[in-house]
């Protein structure tokens, strides 16, 4: 080859380092808003980013509750309370989508961590999951129950299928995970009606303080599986 091409070519392809002064030139012609997000923006971000069909689904969680109410059913809060866990279950699943689906590596090498993606998804959906149960409280109370005994026969159910959720999406990856979720939400929904049906006097007000016990362990571990979550995500990262 022409030792003169040879040269252009080599000039040509030669890595040069920025100068200094024409990078801040460069990075001070950027708007405030391309380098940094405040944390309000940032988990609106995340809520836009979250399917559409899962939070159309939690929203209209309650439409059994106001029919049941409409009808003065009973058995409305016993029904609900089976159905609840399913609620839980879609909290889980859409928190933890990119575990299910294998895209762990492409989303650590966005803009964010995952562990703030994975945090503020987590934030939104419980939020909103609270939101809802706060809603059916006094839409499924009925007979002589209290909203206090209402709202912890609801919370219960969705605490046992969270906790089971997080548990197995950390010892499951990939759609192993999200079908042992689907079937920890069965069993608790299976369980929480049967309960209902061959241990009716479990639910009386005088069990009330067991029931507020276990619905704050259930919170406190809660909390417990939230944070290992995060960790083995860090360790991802």
């Amino acid at each position: 080859m022409n030792r003169t091409l040879k040269q252009k070519l080599k000039k040509a392809f030669e890595v040069r380092s920025p100068d200094r002064q024409e990078k801040n030139r460069f990075l001070q012609t950027l708007a405030r808003s391309q380098i940094s997000i405040s944390t309000r923006q940032f988990v609106i971000a995340q809520f836009f980013w979250l399917r559409k069909r899962i939070l159309l689904l939690s929203l209209l969680f309650p439409l059994p509750a106001l029919a049941g109410a409409r009808h003065m059913n009973p058995n409305t809060l016993w029904v609900l309370s089976a159905l609840i866990p399913f609620l839980g279950l879609l909290a889980v699943a859409e928190s933890t989508r990119s575990a299910t689906y294998g895209m762990q590596e492409l989303e650590m090498s966005a803009r964010f961590s995952l562990k703030s993606v994975v945090l503020a998804r987590m934030s939104i959906l419980g939020l909103l999951d609270g939101l809802v149960i706060c809603c059916l409280i006094p839409l499924c109370r009925g007979g002589n129950l209290s909203l206090l005994q209402t709202g912890i026969y609801l919370l219960v159910p969705y605490l046992l299928t969270v906790n089971a959720s997080l548990w197995l999406t950390r010892r499951f990856h990939g759609r192993e995970g999200l079908y042992g979720c689907m079937c920890a939400a069965v069993l608790v929904s299976v369980g929480n009606f049967g309960l209902h049906l061959i241990a009716d006097f479990i639910y009386q007000f005088s069990y009330i303080h067991w029931w507020i016990i276990l619905s704050a362990s259930l919170l406190g571990r809660m909390a417990w599986e939230i944070c290992q979550t995060m960790k083995t995500t860090e360790e991802l990262t």
